[in-house]
């Protein structure tokens, strides 16, 4: 027990100081909100698995800082512009 004690003491001891030290550098390099958003925007566009257009609405209307008092419902309106863009050529095709 007493082996416990003593290498619990200056486990508990040391924490503060790690933590202080583990503390410091996030502050200094966390983002700004604008660059994390840039990031996760730029992220989501270089991803194979993401739709580019989808990314850059969501983007434009949603993953900024200061969106727009009507964001959901311009991105939904680009969302289905974007659709209808996609279906129209496969529907000339059914009619031609």
């Amino acid at each position: 027990m007493m082996g416990q004690d003593e290498t619990g003491a200056p486990e508990e001891a040391a924490t503060p100081d790690m933590l202080a030290a583990l503390a410091a550098p996030q502050v200094e390099q966390a983002d700004t909100p604008e660059v994390f958003l840039a990031t996760l925007s730029e992220t989501l566009k270089a991803s194979d698995d993401v739709d580019v257009d989808l990314a850059g609405i969501l983007s434009d209307h949603l993953l900024t800082v200061t969106p727009h008092a009507n964001a959901v419902a311009n991105a939904k309106a680009a969302i289905v512009a974007l659709a209808a863009k996609r279906v129209a050529p496969v529907e000339e095709q059914a009619d031609g």
